[in-house]
């Protein structure tokens, strides 16, 4: 990452991962496998939580560890300012982005105004993408906020940092993830810094107390399996510190990997509902949650609870592909602290006021706008649809060479003029896979493949359908591109056979027909095939996508293949006595690699500001409020569970 002099190569910094890349494709999906065997057999919290003990006097300090409840440790005024980011550890421009505009001492928010910066900094999941390793840390991660925030001119720290794993950070079994961020169980919490930030946590999850009984908490659900037993006895032990409090009642900031809101329940999953399990924790103590918090899907939104007054946001845009926004249900129910509540979307607070629009980011209709460009799958995929040529190739070779009435399919297709194209094809293509053993059972492969690959969110039947339609549509493209890349292939080695001929005889070598065909079969066809037909198959490939995206299925791997930079977000938050104010702060656009440049002195006035600074001033906006949630509007009661008669 740097070069000869020490400096950093802006050149050489991680550009946004390629989901689509072959290569990335097979490590990752090897790592998922590995990381579920880790999570159910080898589940690193449990560790975590042995090496502090059980023990009741333990349990009180370790319950007290994080407690910054003094106003002059984290204060400013008679406030307490904190930042939300999730989803980063991706291309270095747009994480970086968001690092700088988290670093500075101060942000002009286009409809906020000047807001300071926090002096506590919560990382809320997928640090890292798109596998955790060390390097992969320290690339990805590390480097853009140390960057953004140096040391202190001392060597000190300045603010302080907590961390959650997301399912990215669980793909190793959370091993580079606490090596990374839980140093501190082990007496080296000093050593647990990245630049000016320091990470003082022991374990994967955590519970902050600040002033007037305001505390953050943050889950680790470990790849939406479970909460462990270890974790449920710590907030368990959180809960009762919190009903001490001799004057204020105890105020709740729950963070959590995913917005397990925005997902459908599954009757196969392991263990219980996890938020709903650990929000019944927080009101059996009596605490008010005025802010529920997740990454996982990389946009902005925010539902509200009418019966609780609590938010539920999805802040996942520190640096990540851009997922989209038009999938979201306007409405929802939700299991919550033993009982059920409802979520509304339209509820986008502009001036203070409600607009009665979806408050999501970007806009649901920009959404669907942006899924068009799916149709470009191939320009930003080529790779991948390179290996869908390579496996048309094989397949149309297979197919062209099965004998057919004394001939081959290919010889009978192309140059027999009996053969009555429609709808004899319709017979032929069945009766190659039928005759050929190893084309049957790549056909077969092909379609296994495409049937597990679409989306079942509307049940089996349509994903039979869209697997299988999907099948067909390169079945057929594959059919027509034999004939158009026989023609082409008969067409260049016309044009190519007077020069190759040539060169074979003053080779000595006999310049045959049956060289003219190799030269067209083995050299000319496949190449055309691989690298042409390849780009012909990632149209149908983004085309399919672009489809299923705008009925609302398959969207998140339609904006992966797009990796998106912008529409980045984050969130900062003004917790006081008895009220927090939360500013969505996103930033519409983020600058491009030629747009940094080396800074020539420090941005802090103390000479460790930022080493890297756009060309051009970052121009960050306010999404929607600020939202303002009162202590008084929270509701602490549990929800009411519905009657048997009216759920039957």
């Amino acid at each position: 990452m740097a070069d000869g002099s020490g400096e950093i190569d802006i050149r050489a910094l991680p550009k946004m991962v390629r989901w689509y890349s072959p290569a990335h494709l097979v490590s990752t999906g090897w790592r998922s496998v590995v990381s579920e065997i880790f999570g159910q057999y080898a589940d690193q919290r449990i560790m975590q939580a042995t090496i502090d003990g059980f023990a009741p006097e333990v349990m009180k300090t370790v319950v007290g560890r994080y407690n910054y409840s003094d106003l002059r440790q984290l204060g400013d005024g008679n406030a307490v300012w904190v930042d939300y980011v999730a989803d980063l550890g991706d291309g270095f421009d747009s994480t970086y982005a968001i690092a700088s505009l988290i670093s500075a001492p101060q942000v002009n928010i286009e409809g906020a105004g000047t807001l300071p910066g926090a002096k506590l900094l919560i990382m809320g999941g997928d640090q890292v993408y798109p596998f955790p390793t060390r390097a992969a840390y320290r690339e990805r991660l590390a480097m853009p906020y140390s960057t953004a925030l140096p040391p202190a001119s001392d060597g000190s720290w300045r603010r302080l940092l907590f961390v959650l794993p997301g399912n990215h950070d669980w793909y190793d079994g959370l091993s580079s993830f606490d090596h990374m961020f839980c140093k501190a169980r082990f007496g080296h919490a000093a050593e647990n810094r990245i630049g000016g930030w320091l990470c003082p946590q022991h374990r994967s999850y955590f519970a902050i107390r600040l002033p007037h009984n305001w505390w953050i908490w943050g889950a680790d659900i470990q790849l939406a399996q479970y909460l462990d037993a270890g974790q449920v006895l710590y907030f368990e032990g959180v809960a009762e510190a919190m009903k001490q409090h001799p004057t204020e009642a105890p105020k709740l900031i729950l963070c959590t990997p995913e917005p397990s809101w925005n997902k459908e329940h599954d009757a196969t999953a392991q263990g219980e509902d996890n938020l709903s399990h650990i929000t019944k924790i927080a009101t059996d103590a009596g605490a008010r949650i005025a802010a529920v918090i997740a990454g996982d899907y990389h946009h902005y939104s925010r539902y509200q609870a009418k019966e609780t007054g609590t938010s539920f946001f999805t802040a996942g845009g520190g640096g990540a592909y851009l997922a989209p926004t038009h999938i979201l249900k306007k409405s929802r129910r939700f299991a919550w602290s033993g009982g059920e509540i409802n979520l509304n979307l339209r509820s986008q607070i502009k001036d203070g006021a409600s607009t009665g629009e979806a408050a999501c980011w970007p806009s649901q209709s920009k959404s669907r706008l942006l899924s068009l460009s799916t149709l470009a799958f191939p320009f930003r995929n080529y790779g991948y649809a390179v290996a869908l040529g390579i496996i048309y190739w094989v397949m149309i070779w297979m197919f062209s060479t099965t004998p057919y009435a004394g001939k081959t399919v290919g010889e009978t297709l192309i140059s027999d003029p009996s053969f009555n194209w429609w709808p004899g094809i319709l017979l032929l293509a069945p009766l190659a896979a039928a005759t050929n053993v190893i084309l049957g059972i790549w056909c077969l492969a092909l379609w296994v493949v495409l049937y597990g690959y679409a989306d079942g969110a509307r049940g089996g039947k349509m994903k039979l359908a869209l697997g299988t339609l999907h099948w067909l549509a390169h079945i057929v493209t594959m059919i027509a591109l034999y004939y158009a890349v026989s023609y082409i292939s008969f067409y260049l080695v016309d044009t190519a056979w007077p020069q190759a001929r040539e060169m074979l005889q003053n080779m000595e070598l006999r310049a045959s027909a049956d060289v003219r065909e190799l030269l067209r079969t083995i050299v000319i066809f496949p190449l055309v095939m691989i690298f042409g037909g390849g780009f012909v198959a990632g149209l149908v490939w983004g085309a399919y996508l672009t489809i299923c995206c705008f009925l609302g299925l398959h969207c998140d791997q339609a904006f992966a293949s797009m990796s998106i930079p912008d529409f980045k977000n984050f969130l900062r938050m003004k917790v006081e006595p008895n009220k927090l104010t939360i500013y969505p702060v996103g930033l519409r656009r983020t600058p491009r690699r030629w747009a940094w440049k080396r800074a020539k002195d420090g941005g802090f006035g103390d000479g460790t500001g930022p080493a890297i600074v756009s060309t051009r001033p970052l121009r960050p906006s306010l999404i929607e409020g600020p939202i303002e949630i009162r202590v008084g509007d929270l509701k602490r009661r549990e929800p009411q569970r519905p009657a048997a008669s009216a759920i039957a």
